[in-house]
């Protein structure tokens, strides 16, 4: 059995198995991608396409929204919108753990599981390396390079409507406020600066109230047009009776640009559960 699973609370989206982007190759370069990601001065790398090119296995295991990395004779462990991965030894033996911190979550964009870059260095033992003027992250272990390409945007939003931070701290608050207290007074008038009518109606009529607190917002949004967006948490809401087990809760927010400022148009909650024994899951 694994050790508990300690972990930072942070944000998600729904979660798919990833289709790798087509690669390119030559005698020079390597391996080239071209799906990186630069969000809030932060270099994230598609974690399968990466990890799969320096000779590791991944595993992916949709229920539990967990990542297994296996390379050598070391497995790792990653939960989908947390900062904290595991290492072991194998064959696994709770002993052996070792935790690596992530300076941002793991996160989902556009159906691919990224990371930091500096987390393949820390977990694959890569060197690696970035260009600031060209924006071109480079990893190179036991011979083999891969140079990833930031990705460009079909849209583009200017700075002056993107969603500032303090923003998105105050819409995670007020949906704290309205959905603890679903049955407060003037719902309408508290909130309709931050929610579209069309929620501020559901959740009068449908009885949204709900009794969990998320913390502020650490992963960056995803836009998904130039007016829509997505922002996710995720909080551990309970251990399990053995203390291993973690229970953990996913809240997804629709956000909209409307009347020049990002209101929460629609929220989704969905629950997983990251087991105690997954250490001993294989990688497929």
């Amino acid at each position: 059995m694994i050790k508990k699973l300690t972990l930072t609370i942070a944000a998600s989206a729904l979660l798919v198995l990833p289709a790798l982007p087509a690669p390119s190759f030559s005698a020079n370069a390597g391996v080239t991608l071209t799906n990186g990601q630069l969000l809030n001065n932060r270099v994230l790398i598609p974690l399968r396409a990466v990890s799969q090119h320096l000779g590791a296995s991944v595993g992916w295991y949709q229920k539990e929204k967990l990542v297994t990395i296996d390379k050598g004779d070391s497995r790792i462990f990653l939960a989908a919108n947390f900062k904290r991965a595991l290492v072991y030894a194998l064959p696994i033996d709770q002993s052996t753990v070792k935790y690596i911190e992530l300076d941002v979550p793991v996160q989902v964009i556009q159906g691919n599981t990224y990371v930091p870059l500096k987390f393949v260095g820390q977990s694959l033992g890569a060197n690696i390396a970035w260009n600031q003027q060209t924006k071109q992250a480079t990893i190179a272990v036991d011979g083999k390079k891969i140079v990833v390409n930031m990705e460009q945007p079909s849209f583009s939003i200017p700075s002056s409507q993107q969603i500032p931070d303090v923003r998105l701290k105050l819409l995670s608050q007020k949906l704290n406020e309205a959905m603890i207290g679903a049955s407060i007074k003037n719902l309408t008038t508290l909130f309709k600066p931050f929610f579209t009518e069309k929620l501020i109606l559901s959740i009068n009529q449908d009885n949204l109230e709900h009794s969990v607190k998320y913390e502020v917002p650490i992963t960056s949004v995803e836009y998904t047009s130039k007016t829509t967006a997505t922002l996710s948490q995720s909080i551990i809401i309970a251990n399990g009776l053995t203390a291993e087990d973690q229970y953990v809760e996913d809240r997804t927010a629709q956000l909209v640009y409307t009347g020049g400022v990002w209101k929460v148009d629609r929220v989704n909650y969905t629950r997983r559960v990251i087991p105690a024994g997954f250490g001993q899951y294989n990688p497929t």
